[in-house]
């Protein structure tokens, strides 16, 4: 991802992410149902290729400041994530198994409790 950042009084800066050999990844953008809509504080683990990461939704990254709420993850070499699993905010919990990586998912909060 490249970015762009800016600071009070100062100039927006690019961040290019320019990489010989870039990875795979895959992002996440949750509907909370019974949870707020953004799924903001739901807790995300995805397991690939035999390493587990660990993210969380939200839109809070500074003062005065926001995010997009898309909750990304690098999968280096792997195409694809053997499992994404979601603890959302109401305490219902939400496994996917085998998701295609390179792309964004878009998930829904499921109704019944695991």
């Amino acid at each position: 991802m490249d970015i762009v950042v800016t600071a009070i009084n100062g100039p927006a800066r690019l961040w290019r992410n320019i990489t010989p050999r870039p990875g795979h990844w895959l992002g996440v953008r949750l509907r909370g149902t019974r949870s707020n809509r953004d799924g903001i504080g739901a807790r995300l683990q995805v397991t690939a290729g035999g390493r587990t990461l660990h993210n969380h939704a939200t839109t809070s990254v500074g003062y005065a400041s926001s995010s997009e709420p898309v909750v990304r993850f690098g999968l280096g070499d792997e195409t694809a994530a053997d499992r994404v699993e979601i603890r959302w905010p109401s305490g219902r919990v939400q496994a996917l198994e085998n998701v295609a990586g390179d792309r964004v998912i878009e998930v829904t909060e499921p109704n019944s409790v695991r």
